[in-house]
């Protein structure tokens, strides 16, 4: 009995002096001016009062368990401290950093020439370019744009940008400063695309295996390694289509949906016969002009 009540009496003590312990955790530790973090009261041992400091957030200071959202207006490094109290009066605190990084700026403007004058829009002929001037962020800001294709950095700090797009597009410019807060502006380009694009289907072909003309192609005149000047090239252009050749008598000998496959003149693994065929095209194109194209091929040997 007495070894009963003496360890009783060393677990009554050990647990009246257990202080009590301040701990939290916080949603983000890095993020933007004008964001908002949640705070979680993970303390322990005991505790009856709660009473946290946030520097320079709204609120600045707060008492009980939870806070709610806690939002920062402005940039800089801040401390949240945490400091619990027992029923006893013990007390203990724990900190945490939180940084909050500057809001970038970003300007996006047309201009008529590469250093020119600023304009409000541009129209550019297909096969022509736009030029696109940046304006508003510093060294360690990281600048993409969307979409990226046909567009280049005139120069290292990418302030001016070069834009060729096959059809009418709105360019969005987006600035990343190193805590990752973001900022973007939007220009628009306006391309003279129903008068640039041609789409063809060849009136003969030779599938001799001498590398000229073996395949029946649909062709366009936008190529896909944005060299304008070479003339026709295969599938530019369009992104959905549906090419189907027959014979004379009505039959099916191929059918294709992708702008880069063509026909090589065989049916069923066997080479066709010279003879005219009969083809059917309907396709439809990257700013959603469609069309049809029915005519004449001949297959020489």
């Amino acid at each position: 009995m007495k070894l009963f009540k003496l360890i009783f009496g060393l677990l009554i003590s050990a647990s009246a002096f257990a202080q009590p312990t301040a701990s939290f955790t916080v949603s983000d530790n890095i993020i933007c001016a004008g964001d908002c973090i949640e705070v979680d009261n993970t303390s322990s041992n005991g505790v009856v009062a709660s009473t946290w400091s946030f520097g320079g957030a709204i609120p600045s200071f707060f008492s009980g368990a939870n806070p709610g959202p806690v939002c920062y207006s402005g940039a800089g490094t801040f401390t949240i401290t945490l400091t619990v109290t027992d029923a006893t009066g013990l007390t203990s605190s724990s900190s945490q950093s939180v940084t909050v990084g500057s809001m970038p700026t970003i300007s996006a403007t047309i201009l008529d020439s590469l250093g020119g004058t600023a304009i409000d829009d541009t129209l550019i002929a297909m096969f022509g370019s736009a030029v696109i001037a940046l304006s508003g962020f510093v060294v360690g800001d990281s600048i993409t744009f969307s979409p990226s294709g046909n567009t280049s950095c005139f120069n290292a700090g990418c302030d001016t940008i070069i834009a060729s797009p096959f059809y009418n597009t709105y360019y969005i410019i987006t600035n990343t400063s190193p805590e990752g807060c973001m900022a973007s502006d939007t220009v628009f380009v306006e391309v003279l695309f129903r008068d640039s694009v041609k789409v063809s289907v060849p009136n003969a072909f030779s599938p001799n295996s001498d590398g000229k003309n073996d395949v029946l192609k649909v062709l366009t005149n936008v190529d896909s390694d944005n060299n304008y000047n070479n003339g026709f090239s295969e599938g530019g252009a369009i992104v959905e289509m549906n090419f189907e050749v027959y014979n004379r008598f009505g039959q099916l000998i191929f059918r294709t949906t992708d702008p880069n496959e063509g026909w090589d003149g065989n049916f069923k693994g066997k080479p066709m016969n010279p003879a005219v065929f009969v083809y059917k095209l309907d396709y439809r194109l990257i700013n959603g002009l469609s069309a049809t194209l029915n005519g004449n091929v001949t297959l020489y040997r």
